[in-house]
């Protein structure tokens, strides 16, 4: 059973070099707390986790705030985000308030804004109101993610691709 263990990871790893020495990769290493850490499969086809890359103005201003991003292949110079995606609509409204994220009714864990970034810097939020359209990129596995509660909805354009789980923790 240990060698058959031992055999998988040895195996992953052997991919994962692979993959990420021949470029263009199919496959993104999840190094974040936004979505389950670990090892996602690029595709086109939809699923509601994306590698987004944002506006220029909005990393800047995450750069600013102490957000660490790494250099990579979005415009803005910086590498994709992984993120859940959640489009509202007027039959399901997102909500953010004081207290975090709603979708209709019910309340998302972990969406609470935060006062302050990591570096101590004040953290401003996006508007608290009830939405009825756009698209909202949105953590429910980190309290101190930088996701559409500081930057409000992001542009249909910012998705780069979709991805699903292959290895994840």
């Amino acid at each position: 059973m240990l060698t058959q263990n031992i055999g998988t990871c040895l195996y992953v790893a052997a991919v994962i070099v692979l993959c990420f020495t021949l470029g263009s990769s199919p496959l993104c290493l999840n190094e974040s707390s936004s979505i389950p850490m670990g090892l996602y499969w690029r595709q086109k086809q939809a699923t509601n986790v994306a590698g987004l890359c944002l506006p220029k103005e909005t990393v800047q201003r995450g750069v600013a705030l102490g957000v660490e991003l790494l250099k990579g292949e979005c415009a803005n110079g910086y590498q994709p985000i992984l993120k859940t995606i959640v489009r509202a609509t007027p039959e399901m409204p997102i909500t953010l308030d004081e207290n975090g994220f709603a979708l209709g009714a019910a309340r998302l864990r972990n969406t609470k804004p935060k006062l302050f970034a990591k570096i101590g810097v004040p953290l401003e939020h996006a508007e608290f109101r009830t939405y009825t359209g756009g698209l909202f990129a949105i953590s429910t596995y980190s309290k101190d993610s930088w996701d559409s509660r500081y930057y409000g909805r992001i542009p249909d354009d910012s998705i780069l691709f979709y991805v699903k789980p292959v290895l994840t923790f």
